[in-house]
């Protein structure tokens, strides 16, 4: 019964970071939105992601690509790199 203990604190734990990093990453979003830096995702153009994968917001730019062209992770992390070549 001892090792449930442990388990279920280590498990609660990383529920609870994520939760933070998942709110955390939402205000960024919103607040990058407000600033104009980033379009809403539902106003999001190739121009808008070739404009942010050559600034210091790549990460937002493969998250916007993945939104608008629906692939996954490494699909978008290769065109992002081959836009900024």
């Amino acid at each position: 019964m001892q090792n449930w203990y442990g388990l279920i604190a280590v498990t609660l734990f990383i529920f609870i970071v994520m939760a933070i990093a998942t709110v955390i990453s939402e205000y960024q979003e919103r607040k990058l939105i407000k600033s104009g830096i980033l379009p809403k995702p539902e106003n999001t153009t190739d121009a808008d992601i070739l404009r942010l994968a050559n600034s210091e917001h790549k990460g937002w730019a493969m998250k916007r690509y993945r939104q608008l062209h629906d692939v996954t992770v490494k699909e978008a992390k290769q065109k992002i790199e081959e836009l900024i070549k």
